[in-house]
C-alpha cells in the first residue's frame, strides 16, 4: 500500500487545484518506510493539461539538495507524483511514455496520479529479476505524525516552479482577448510581448500570464 501523511496529502491537494494544468513532482519518504510519502516536492516544470516536462537542471539541483540532507535516492527519486485536471486518474499514453523513459532504469518505481475529481491511481513497477508491475491501494494514514499545513509556502513553491508550456500559455492568452479589448489593450501587441518574454525567460512569461488576471497589474 502507498500511504500519505496528512501533510503530504494536503499539500498535493492544494497544488493540484492552483491551476488548470497537470502538476508533477517527487514523493519524499522516511528511510525506514519507502512507501510512506511524507512530503511532495516540486521542481521547475512546463505544464499543459495533459503533460508535465521537468527542467533537467532543476531535477539535478533537487537531487543534490536531498543527498546533501543525508537522504538516499530511494527516499526521493522513486515515487513520481502528478495530478490530472480532469476527473480521471488513469495514466495517459504520455504518462506511460514518461514513466518508462524517466524512471525505467531504477530498481523499483511508483507512478501515482491524483485527479481533480478525487480519483487516484498508483502502480508499482520493479525492474529486478523478471520484472513486473502491480497496481497499489492508496490511503492517507492519520496515525503517522504530521506537520500543520503551509498554504503560503506551498503557493510560493508553485509560483517558483510551475510554468505553462508555450502552447498552453498562448491558448490562455487567446481566451482572454475579449478582456483585453474591453480594457483598451491591443491584443496583438500583448501577444508579441508574451512571445518576446518567453524567448528571454519562460518562467517570467508564465508569471506575466498569471498577473494578467489582475487588471491593475497589466
Amino acid at each position: 500500500m502507498l500511504r500519505f501523511t496528512p501533510y503530504a496529502w494536503a499539500k498535493l491537494l492544494f497544488l493540484r487545484d492552483l491551476g488548470d494544468t497537470e502538476v508533477g513532482g517527487f514523493g519524499i519518504t522516511p528511510a525506514d518506510d519507502l512507501l510512506v510519502v511524507e512530503d511532495f516536492q516540486l521542481v521547475r516544470q512546463q505544464c499543459t493539461p495533459v503533460s508535465v516536462q521537468f527542467h533537467d537542471d532543476s531535477v539535478a539541483d533537487f537531487f543534490d539538495q536531498q543527498v546533501d540532507a543525508g537522504c538516499r535516492p530511494q527516499q526521493f527519486a522513486r515515487i513520481w507524483l502528478h495530478t490530472h485536471p480532469g476527473s480521471s486518474a488513469q495514466p495517459s499514453s504520455i504518462d506511460e511514455e514518461t514513466f518508462a523513459r524517466c524512471f525505467g532504469k531504477a530498481d523499483w518505481t511508483v507512478m501515482f496520479i491524483l485527479a481533480r475529481g478525487g480519483q487516484t491511481y498508483a502502480r508499482l513497477r520493479f525492474n529486478i529479476g523478471p520484472g513486473g508491475a502491480l497496481e497499489m491501494p492508496t490511503e492517507v494514514d492519520f496515525t503517522l505524525p504530521f506537520a500543520a499545513s503551509q498554504h503560503e509556502a506551498w503557493q510560493e513553491e508553485y509560483d517558483e516552479n510551475v510554468g505553462l508550456s508555450l502552447e498552453t500559455a498562448l491558448d490562455d492568452l487567446w481566451e482572454r482577448r475579449e478582456w483585453h479589448r474591453d480594457t483598451g489593450d491591443d491584443f496583438v501587441e500583448l501577444a508579441n510581448r508574451e512571445l518576446a518574454a518567453w524567448e528571454e525567460d519562460e518562467m517570467a512569461a508564465s508569471e506575466w500570464l498569471r498577473l494578467m488576471d489582475e487588471p491593475s497589474a497589466v
